[in-house]
């Protein structure tokens, strides 16, 4: 299966990234991400709801059954257990190979979009983080939920500088 030149990019950019041993130096090139304090509630934007009902009939045995829809269009696997043919019946199993329409736990923190090829992380698309952000801005996202300001990240810095000695009696 040839793959997309959108997803080849993406990931020659990410293999380029994990690569490098030495982190980006700030202020090379213009950065797509802003130096901001901001968080996925601010950069995400809101979708419509989809909440609502799917009716199911079962041609096995006639019965109907209703199935709640949530507000951003997804069914839990355990509300389909319901349909069965009887008491011996554990219920609909779903079957997903290579989980290409099973939905990661509903996040405020990550949103995956894998039919766009979005990923984001606290709003941040993941590709401008990989090819903009250094290590030490992307460890204070993951550790604070936001991106460093400028002062913050030089905090930051001389903070971890401070313990990356390698101890005398090593």
């Amino acid at each position: 299966m040839e793959l997309p030149e959108r997803v080849k990019g993406r990931l020659a950019v990410l293999s380029a990234h994990l690569a490098a041993g030495d982190p980006v130096e700030l202020g090379k090139g213009s950065p797509a991400i802003e130096r901001w304090c901001t968080s996925a509630d601010i950069s995400a934007a809101p979708h419509g709801s989809l909440k609502g009902a799917l009716t199911i009939v079962d041609e096995r045995t006639g019965k109907k059954y209703q199935i709640p829809v949530s507000d951003d269009g997804t069914v839990k696997a355990v509300d389909l257990k319901k349909i069965a043919t009887g008491k011996e019946d554990k219920g609909i199993k779903l079957y997903d190979p290579g989980y290409l329409n099973t939905a990661p736990v509903r996040s405020s923190i990550s949103y995956i979009d894998g039919d766009e090829g979005i990923l984001r992380y606290r709003g941040y698309p993941i590709e401008e983080m990989a090819e903009n952000s250094t290590f030490l801005e992307v460890a204070y996202l993951l550790l604070y939920g936001n991106m460093p300001s400028e002062s913050q990240l030089s905090d930051w810095e001389f903070a971890v500088s401070q313990h990356s000695a390698v101890p005398q009696g090593v």
